[in-house]
């Protein structure tokens, strides 16, 4: 049921009008790093309306981008039409990938992560453990949790997590729209 209402929610904010985090703009980090790294296969999780693929794309990318949302993917797909660009969409949970190959040379995640459950979170780090190649990236946006008690955000506990199995090649801290404390997160799986 909690999945249900939470899919939901996202389908009403994409229905009926631009959620704040759609900001149609792809941020510096994946820029800089698209600049500096040969182009492979992407995936973007919580892609939303594509910005991200489309950049991706643009850059050479061979990029699958996975929302929940069918609205999200819906303009995603709007969106790579108009710019002439082709990319593979699907209509997905991020803690359900199973019927996506591995061999990622990059996995792109901008605030979704950090809207996961506790018991999703586990599910959403098996996939990237899986779906990445050795020597690949993951590029990781989240908010801080303001409070333990906070469901929302991500804290030091959920970065051990990740250093579990991928290595940290940098992270930056930030603050979005001057509000809430964020991070930027490098992981490298690495290679055997």
């Amino acid at each position: 049921m909690q999945e249900w209402l939470k899919r939901l929610k996202y389908e009403w904010r994409y229905l009926f009008g631009q959620p704040p985090w759609d900001t149609g703009i792809s941020p510096p980090e994946l820029t800089e790093y698209l600049a500096s790294h040969p182009a492979g296969r992407a995936l973007d999780l919580g892609c939303g309306t594509g910005t991200n693929v489309v950049t991706m794309v643009k850059a050479g990318w061979q990029v699958i981008g996975v929302d929940f949302s069918r609205r999200a993917i819906s303009l995603a797909r709007e969106k790579l039409t108009q710019c002439g660009l082709n990319a593979e969409l699907r209509v997905e949970s991020v803690t359900d990938l199973n019927a996506i190959s591995p061999g990622f040379d990059l996995i792109l995640d901008i605030g979704c992560f950090h809207q996961l459950e506790m018991r999703e979170r586990e599910r959403y780090l098996h996939n990237v453990q899986r779906l990445l190649k050795q020597g690949g990236d993951l590029l990781l946006y989240a908010h801080y949790r303001r409070s333990p008690e906070e469901a929302h955000g991500i804290d030091e506990t959920d970065v051990e997590r990740f250093l579990s199995v991928l290595r940290l090649i940098r992270r930056t801290e930030g603050w979005e729209r001057n509000t809430r404390a964020s991070v930027w997160l490098w992981f490298q799986k690495d290679l055997m």
